[in-house]
């Protein structure tokens, strides 16, 4: 009975790791800059602290990546962005484009 509770407890302890290293990678954003800074620079938007060395922005982001919140940090970096995202959830090329404010606006007119 007791190598059976070890063997429960080990289980369970090995997931709550397993689970912590996990959630310590979710969240972690890259930028891609058009345009290198030319020292290691920092920027704050949607309570995040970006950290830019080069061509690139790292951030542990809590918020979804979201044209609205690319469009907020390339105003406050004031440079044009290429990726916008964490890994596999980055923005698609349309998106970064309305990011960057390369698309018009997309309006809808009423009709009676």
């Amino acid at each position: 009975m007791n190598i059976i509770k070890s063997v429960v407890v080990a289980a369970l302890a090995s997931t709550a790791l397993v689970g912590a290293a996990y959630a310590r990678d979710a969240g972690v954003f890259t930028v891609k800059l058009d345009t290198p800074v030319a020292e290691r620079t920092q920027y704050i938007t949607q309570n995040t602290i970006w950290t830019c060395e080069g061509d690139t922005c790292r951030a542990r982001a809590q918020h979804a990546a979201s044209v609205r919140a690319c469009r907020q940090f390339v105003r406050e970096a004031g440079v044009r962005v290429s990726a916008y995202g964490p890994e596999g959830a980055e923005l698609t090329a349309d998106e970064l484009a309305r990011c960057n404010g390369d698309a018009a606006p997309v309006t809808q007119q009423a009709s009676n």
